[in-house]
């Protein structure tokens, strides 16, 4: 059984990943980032889920800084361009544990209320 919501999401990370592994900068991409600002709104609109909107936010920030400007500006000994990646990176790999959580979570309540804890629950209600 799939999870329309956590399936869209996941496709839109994906896409999201692909491009910022693609980019070579520098120089901005701007078509690179129109497809960004709708991939992140696409996933926006798919999950209901406060903490993945909040690395979808952040996935969106770090994505238009690294396809949006010329120059990067080095943090410590990483350049920009590596800083975004690294930052994206993270936000990625946090963003698809928690849609594995989600998808986990979703699918044991499924399989106690086919079981029948569903009813022994609304029992002791």
């Amino acid at each position: 059984m799939g999870y329309p919501d956590i399936e869209r999401t996941r496709d839109g990370t994906s896409a999201l990943r692909r491009i910022v592994e693609a980019y070579a900068g520098p120089g901005a991409d701007l078509r690179a980032l129109r497809r960004v600002v709708d991939l992140c709104r696409e996933m926006q609109d798919a999950i209901e889920d406060d903490y993945c909107l909040e690395k979808i936010r952040a996935l969106a920030e770090y994505s238009a800084e690294l396809l949006s400007q010329g120059e990067h500006r080095a943090r410590g000994p990483l350049s920009g361009i590596d800083f975004l990646r690294q930052q994206i990176r993270s936000a990625l790999e946090l963003l698809q544990s928690r849609l594995y959580s989600l998808e986990r979570g979703r699918r044991v309540g499924g399989e106690l209320a086919h079981a029948g804890f569903g009813a022994i629950h609304a029992v002791k209600r």
